[in-house]
């Protein structure tokens, strides 16, 4: 079964493999040229806010500047928070970036979870759910009509127009994220993609709701993440990243803990942390981090293909990882896994 690939990068820059800001964000470009040389699908920008290791907090910006270093690979966020920012400009700013890539641009969007990065906006947590529904209608009003007022719970704006249009018609895909409840209705409802992340059962419930809103879940592309890397050898891979993905691994563990207590839920297993690496590696399943050799990988995304029929997988750049490094993983995973997957 075909596969495709991307790429997700957050610029991160941890403490412990600190560099400069100006290195961080060059070889992220150096790095997306070479995945598209390399044949990979898709690039990501991933955003959140206030975060000591400088995660990308301007994801539309990083994916103009990766529109000018490239020509052929899909740019896309993954995930762009849409209740911290305002619905128009976000309109504007894709519309631009979708003009510098000449129609190679996705919008993939998000609520956002932690409890930290809603003050930094003024932005009520509660009020998540409007303000992504009014949103999302916002911005695909804004790329396919003139000029148009609009009234909602959140947003009250007069005589819209959004110019440039984008290049691609009706306008860039929506891709939504969500794993639970209201999220995975608003996917069933408005998304032209599914940013996913958990095990089948995330999967049968978005499936239920897509076919309760008179869609078929096959309609649409569905890609799952996850920390990823690959060396020749699987004990090799482990030693190399290590560290960086546990780093990773640890900080999302903190965050969706954080989540559930200001939302008063049970702790998703996901967002169960691991104490070392090696309790990491000792609990990884299907929809958490993976490290090992190329044939150990093929293996891997056969056996998630075969738990959830996903179209797609895009693999986060360990966090500090070096860069020459990260440039030999890539061209290991274009000659000996990405070709066993094309049809």
């Amino acid at each position: 079964m075909a596969l495709r690939f991307g790429l997700l990068f957050a610029m991160r820059n941890p403490e412990p493999w600190r560099k400069p800001w100006t290195q961080v964000y060059a070889e992220m470009l150096e790095q997306v040229q070479a995945a598209e040389e390399f044949g990979f699908d898709s690039v990501w920008l991933s955003e959140h806010h206030g975060v000591e290791d400088g995660y990308c907090p301007s994801t539309l910006v990083a994916a103009a500047a990766v529109a000018t270093k490239t020509s052929r690979i899909t740019i896309g966020t993954r995930l762009l928070l849409l209740p911290m920012h305002h619905p128009v400009r976000v309109a504007e700013d894709a519309a631009v970036v979708d003009v510098l890539s000449n129609g190679r641009f996705v919008l993939g969007m998000a609520v956002g979870y932690r409890p930290q990065e809603y003050p930094l906006f003024g932005v009520e947590r509660r009020f998540r759910p409007s303000l992504m529904d009014e949103g999302i209608e916002i911005i695909k009003r804004a790329w396919t009509e003139d000029r148009f007022d609009f009234a909602g719970k959140r947003h009250r704006l007069e005589g819209i127009s959004v110019r440039p249009k984008p290049v691609q018609r009706p306008h860039p895909p929506i891709w939504l994220g969500g794993s639970r409840g209201g999220a995975i209705e608003r996917i069933a409802r408005f998304a032209d993609g599914f940013h996913y992340v958990g095990g089948a059962a995330i999967y049968d419930a978005y499936a239920q709701a897509m076919l309760r809103a008179g869609r078929d879940p096959r309609s649409i592309p569905v890609y799952d993440s996850r920390d990823f890397w690959v060396a020749e050898d699987g004990e090799q891979a482990w030693e190399q990243s290590r560290e960086h993905i546990f780093y990773s691994y640890r900080r999302y563990a903190e965050w969706g803990a954080e989540a559930a207590a200001a939302d008063g839920a049970q702790l998703e297993r996901r967002f169960a942390p691991a104490a070392t690496p090696e309790q990491m590696r000792a609990q990884a399943d299907l929809s958490g981090p993976f490290v090992g050799d190329p044939e150990q990988a093929v293996d891997f995304f056969r056996r998630r293909q075969a738990e959830v029929p996903i179209d797609g997988t895009i693999m986060r750049m360990p966090p500090g990882i070096d860069h020459r490094l990260a440039l030999r993983y890539m061209e290991l995973m274009a000659r000996s896994v990405l070709p066993r997957f094309r049809e």
